[in-house]
């Protein structure tokens, strides 16, 4: 039996009677040309360790490379063990300052930087925007950043602004600033599937980190296959995300892959499942974890990821406030254009008036939620950008995490009840007294796990501390509603840290209104200044 290598293959040849030998390897390609065995490199090391082979001088020292390597990745295996249990705690990183960082943040800045590349699953609201920062500005090289457009100035931008000097741009609008320079490149997933296409990569950045992560569920997904396609080109590559596998273990593959392809033993799909998951169901099309799969597969992903739920999270902030941007489509966007220049709004054969300054606030703000109500007091449906970025931000919650959605409207009520059926109730004004106990009391039992409510309904005298993510879908006029539906999760009796999200459209009257509650100053007078063209 001899082996010898290439670039990036051990090649193995046997006798006919040695082959179940080499088998037992694994991820191997059978070459029938040559009748010999091909495996990753890396599986040279288990090749000569467990075989009885032949090799060449120049494979031995390709072996004790590798050897040493892999002995190596052990040692930080363990410190990364003891860096999770707080045995060692780290609070400086060869001159990066992590002062401003809470101590769970550190703990994830230290072992990413140490691995290189790295998986965070982290629950929303512990800050891993910051975390990334803090490993660009460790690595000192260029960057990208892969998440959802909602995210790209709200959260990305600003927090980069916020916290550090690196120079960033958004890509989504002209993908040719891929050649300007940037510290950072921010860039949706529709867009990054773009500019692979027409631009090496790898030839601009060293670091490529991947928002919400579990976007590469099936790897199937052009995007999947985007993103692994650099995960032997890019030396330093992120994945984060609260819910890395809402649906199945299986779902692990495409972000571990880009990780470290060794981790789950193969970057080979097919092998994967076949070495975990047998087939069930009709056809066989359902895949299930063999018994002590889930296990192994947890065991591997522990190696070089990080995981983390808002009430470990000991030093967090009671509460963290979050914006989302909604860029609202090009109907959309005609349509509130030409309602706060021309006071009126033709669509759909449908006419709506604005008797004055004051209408026209509450029409465009029907307008940013996807809907205007027109002279004849009947709903008309303009666009679903709000509703699909709120099915992209409860995507990110943990499944098991129940969220109280905000909203003003009894058309949101009622068009976001039929989007989410039996996963949500629903509390608002309109309803009898006893069904509005009834939601109550079935969402605190658990019985739901969206809450669809008006603030007037469920704002005040109510406990909901059983839940602690909340979602602004549209803001109330009235600091004093805000302030008292915030409290109904954020009281005594409330274990967890209380996270809010604030899905606000592009520059439009949402973000007047947000920043007139954060200045605690009159929304009217706000949002009259707005119409007149002075957004201070």
């Amino acid at each position: 039996m001899q082996v010898s290598t290439n670039s990036d293959s051990a090649i193995c040849k046997c006798q006919y009677s040695e082959k179940e030998l080499v088998k037992a390897i694994g991820d191997y390609k059978f070459n029938k040309a040559n009748s010999t065995w091909v495996f990753p490199l890396r599986k040279l090391v288990d090749i000569i360790d467990n075989l009885k082979v032949e090799y060449s001088d120049e494979t031995k020292i390709i072996y004790d490379h590798l050897r040493d390597e892999r002995e190596e990745y052990h040692r930080k295996v363990n410190l990364a063990n003891k860096i999770k249990s707080d045995t060692c705690l780290v609070d400086n990183l060869d001159g990066i300052d992590l002062s401003i960082c809470y101590q769970h943040q550190k703990k994830a800045i230290s072992l990413a930087a140490m691995f290189g590349s790295y998986a965070l699953f982290l629950e929303p609201g512990l800050g891993k925007s910051l975390i990334a920062i803090k490993l660009i500005e460790y690595w000192k090289v260029p960057a990208m950043i892969v998440a959802p457009l909602s995210t790209l100035e709200s959260v990305w931008v600003n927090e980069i602004k916020k916290w550090s000097k690196l120079n960033a741009v958004i890509l989504w609008h002209n993908l040719k600033e891929i050649n300007n320079g940037y510290d950072v490149y921010i860039i949706n997933y529709a867009h990054y599937k773009i500019l692979s296409q027409k631009s090496k990569i790898e030839d601009k950045i060293k670091c490529l980190i991947i928002d919400e992560s579990s976007v590469m569920k099936s790897p199937r997904a052009a995007i999947t296959k985007t993103i692994l396609h650099y995960k032997d080109k890019i030396p330093h590559r992120i994945v984060m995300s609260g819910t890395p596998n809402p649906n199945s273990l299986l779902e692990f593959f495409g972000q571990m892959t880009f990780v470290n392809p060794e981790v789950l033993g193969t970057d080979n799909y097919f092998r994967f499942r076949n070495t975990y998951f047998f087939s069930c169901g009709y056809g066989g099309y359902i895949y299930k974890p063999m018994k002590g799969a889930q296990e192994a597969i947890i065991e591997n992903i522990s190696k070089q990821a990080f995981s983390l739920k808002k009430e470990d999270a000991l030093d967090l902030p009671e509460q963290v406030y979050e914006t989302r941007h909604v860029y609202m489509d090009e109907v959309q966007q005609n349509a509130y254009d030409m309602m706060k220049k021309e006071n009126i709004l033709e669509f759909k054969d449908s006419i709506t008036l604005a008797a004055n300054e004051l209408a026209k606030i509450c029409k465009l703000r029907e307008i940013t939620g996807g809907f205007v109500i027109n002279t004849e007091g009947i709903p008309v449906k303009i666009s679903d950008t709000k509703i699909e970025a709120l099915k992209e931000l409860l995507e990110e919650i943990p499944a098991d995490r129940q969220v109280i959605i905000w909203v003003q409207y009894h058309w949101e009520v009622r068009e976001l009840k039929e989007t989410f059926k039996d996963n949500a109730c629903i509390l608002y004004g309109d309803m009898p007294q006893k069904e509005k106990i009834k939601s109550i009391e079935d969402f605190q039992n658990n019985k739901y796990r969206l809450l669809i409510a008006h603030p007037l309904s469920g704002g005040s005298g109510i406990n909901f501390q059983q839940s602690s993510y909340a979602v602004w879908y549209s803001l109330s006029y009235s600091s004093e509603q805000y302030i008292q539906a915030n409290d109904r999760q954020h009281r005594i009796g409330q274990h967890n840290k209380v996270t809010y999200f604030h899905l606000l459209a592009k520059d439009s009257i949402d973000e007047i209104i947000y920043k007139a509650l954060n200045k605690k100053i009159s929304l009217i007078e706000a949002c009259l200044e707005m119409l007149k063209g002075r957004n201070g």
